[in-house]
Order: structure tokens, then C-alpha cells, then sequence
């Protein structure tokens, strides 16, 4: 089964996300929208295949088909709080390894551009969308993804927290 899905905006991303994590394949269609808001969506998407496996293909150059691999399920939790402060986008899949593991993640894009970041940001929301969980902001460029099934870990200092190496 093959769904083709043209959002109007970037609202309408659940739709692809809703699609790919039931394991349907997905022609994404961004020819309606703006170049920054099909940009989002790529992100969107490379947030999905990364957190659920699979495949992204560029059909045309804003078209997009997203080949998913089977549902996966949340991993169990490890009681660790990765935190990652990512430099440029290619180290986002750091991100996506630890969130994908049930690891909860404190993703700190104080270091990057506004624009950076908000591809950091789709990227998570993919992540979020495609295996569960929630994104909650901790301040304007830090935020921590929680894996589906998993409550907001405490942060104080009770020794569950494991410090990832900053990427400097």
C-alpha cells in the first residue's frame, strides 16, 4: 500500500507521520509548499526514518518517498539522561541512536544557528512522531526528547544522569 501525502503546511506533517509509523509507504509531495517549510519537512522525515528505520528516496526535487521498515517497539529504560550539544546537523543522529535506544535525551542547541537549530528540532519531532514520547522545551534552545512510555526523568542531581561528551 502506497499513500501519497501533500501537506499545505507544516501541520500537516502528522499525516506523514501517522502513515509511516503503521508501516505504509509515503510519497511525500512538498511541490505546493515553500522551500523553507519543505525543508522542515525533509527534516521531519529524516527524524521518522531514523527513529523507526527505513528509507527515504528523492523521487523529484520536492518529492520524497519514505520506505518504512517494520514497527518497531520502545526500548526499556536505562535510567541514563544522555545530553548532547550537537554542532552542525550531521551530528543529530547521536540524538536519534539515544532516543531510539529509550534513552531520554537533553538536546542543547545553544551552539548553533536559529536555523540549525530548527532543523534539529523537525528532526526530533520525527523522532517523537514515529516512535512515541514527548518533547518539552527547558529553555529557548535546550530541550530534552522523552521515549514513549517513559516519565520526565528528574534532573537533580540524584546520580541517574550520565553526561554524554559535548561535541566541541
Amino acid at each position: 500500500m502506497v499513500e501519497r501525502v501533500r501537506p499545505r503546511d507544516y501541520n500537516d506533517v502528522r499525516h506523514v507521520g501517522h502513515y509511516f509509523c503503521k508501516g505504509v509507504l509515503v510519497v511525500m509531495d512538498l511541490t505546493a509548499m515553500a522551500d523553507d517549510e519543505a525543508r522542515q519537512l525533509v527534516d521531519f522525515a529524516a527524524g521518522l526514518i531514523c527513529a523507526r528505520g527505513g528509507d527515504m528516496e528523492r523521487l523529484s526535487p520536492k518529492v520524497f518517498m519514505l520506505v518504512p521498515s517494520e514497527p518497531a517497539t520502545p526500548s526499556t529504560t536505562t535510567g541514563i539522561i544522555k545530553r548532547l550539544r550537537p554542532r552542525d546537523y550531521n551530528e543529530v543522529l547521536y540524538v536519534g541512536h539515544y532516543f531510539r535506544e529509550g534513552v531520554p535525551v537533553v538536546m542543547d542547541l545553544t551552539a548553533m544557528t536559529d536555523d540549525e537549530a530548527r532543523q534539529l528540532i523537525d528532526f526530533a519531532a520525527g523522532l517523537i512522531c514515529a516512535r512515541g514520547g514527548d518533547m518539552e522545551r527547558l529553555s529557548p534552545k535546550v530541550f530534552m526528547l522523552v521515549p514513549s512510555g517513559l516519565t520526565r526523568p528528574s534532573t537533580a542531581g540524584d546520580g541517574a544522569e550520565e553526561a554524554a561528551p559535548e561535541f566541541t
